[in-house]
């Protein structure tokens, strides 16, 4: 890149931070997954310069990561328009998606934002498992009044990560470097499954005002049908190994 642009009127990356309430980390997290370009100016290793067009997009992207619930390759999708994975008009029907379906999803109730510092000695957590949780976009804090925070889901889910220690799943026994990312890419798939089969099952179909509201009832249905499914495919899992040894123990 050349060392000709004015760097006067570009942004480091904690500017970014900054304007947008994403973090630093966050924002890498963005980049690495194509949702944001490469830096406007690269000036070594470790530093940056990003044009003021990159606050839009990141505010665009929080939006529709945080507050629509949208997968990654979707949302890169509404901002490329690529009309391979979504059409403009099952766009049109996933942004109406709005108000009581996020409040009454995202936020966990009587769960008061918390630091970083404040997370990691409420659930005794790892510093290199949080910045991996955070790097793999299973955590996303946000940055207010230039302080970053972690609330609404991102703290139940520190609490379960917490319980798991606790019940003896320690880093040790099963590394989150290895078991995450399985969990990440079955629940990418399903959400955008789901997604698929939901926008183009209502679009033109049911009017506008309905949509939300059975998105609503939808998504809090189908947590229930995962959640029984899971177990039962647990179960058949469990049998078919049980199977398996038996035939193995018996020569057959």
């Amino acid at each position: 890149m050349s060392e000709s642009i004015d760097k006067r009127n570009l942004l480091k990356i904690s500017d970014l931070a900054r304007d947008t309430g994403v973090s630093t980390a966050t924002i890498k997290f963005y980049i690495r997954e194509g949702l944001l370009p490469k830096p406007t100016l690269k000036t070594g290793r470790n530093m940056a310069y990003y044009g003021r067009g990159f606050v839009e997009r990141i505010r665009v992207i929080k939006e529709l990561q945080q507050k629509r619930f949208l997968p990654l390759d979707v949302i890169r999708a509404i901002l490329d328009r690529d009309s391979s994975v979504i059409s403009e008009r099952e766009i049109d029907t996933l942004l109406s998606v709005e108000g009581t379906f996020y409040e009454a999803i995202h936020f966990a109730p009587g769960r008061e934002p918390m630091t970083r510092k404040e997370a990691i000695e409420k659930y005794n957590l790892d510093l290199k498992e949080l910045q991996f949780s955070i790097d793999q976009g299973m955590l996303t804090p946000v940055v207010r009044s230039g302080v970053e925070t972690f609330e609404g889901d991102d703290l139940a889910m520190l609490e379960v990560f917490c319980k798991l220690k606790e019940a003896g799943f320690s880093s040790e026994l099963i590394p989150i470097e290895t078991t995450m990312p399985i969990y990440l890419e079955a629940m990418d798939k399903l959400a955008q499954a789901e997604l698929k089969i939901f926008t183009r099952a209502v679009t033109g179909k049911v009017d506008d005002g309905e949509v939300a509201q059975m998105a609503l009832e939808g998504v809090k249905l189908i947590e229930d049908f995962i959640v029984l499914l899971r177990r039962k495919r647990m179960l058949k899992a469990i049998q078919e190994l049980r199977r398996n040894n038996e035939s193995t123990g018996t020569g057959e």
